[in-house]
């Protein structure tokens, strides 16, 4: 499956803890900026919700909170969905659907690139996909 082509734009982008532009960005930083970018749909913030990138805690609970608000599982991932992947089994990691399988994210100490849904990586950590309403 092909990438669209906005994800080019993206890819590359340094991590930084709660960026939310094209100098930087966390993983929600990231979700933040595509849907501003692309989608042209406003999402919070949530940079006060946490201290860094290591505020597994904090950003656990936002996404929790964050999640509730208008976004509503899918089984069927499509382009802008945002898949919420679990790190020592909280939802405490973020990124953006392509397509039904790829997907573009930002982790600390790395800078923006896709993956797949089925690396062996990721497959077991999908906590869930999301559409927001």
């Amino acid at each position: 499956m092909p990438l669209p082509p906005w994800a080019a734009d993206y890819i590359g982008i340094p991590y930084v803890d709660k960026g939310r532009s094209a100098t930087g960005v966390d993983c929600w930083g990231l979700v933040v900026c595509v849907y501003r970018e692309v989608f042209q749909r406003a999402l919070p913030d949530c940079s006060e919700a946490y201290t860094d990138g290591e505020d597994w805690p904090g950003i656990a609970a936002e996404i929790e909170r964050v999640r509730g608000d208008g976004w509503q599982r899918t089984e069927q991932p499509r382009m802008g969905d945002v898949v919420v992947l679990a790190i020592a089994g909280r939802p405490w990691h973020c990124g953006v659907m392509l397509n039904s399988l790829a997907f573009l994210h930002a982790a600390p100490g790395d800078s923006v690139k896709w993956d797949r849904l089925d690396n062996h990586r990721w497959n077991r950590r999908i906590e869930g996909i999301y559409r927001h309403d």
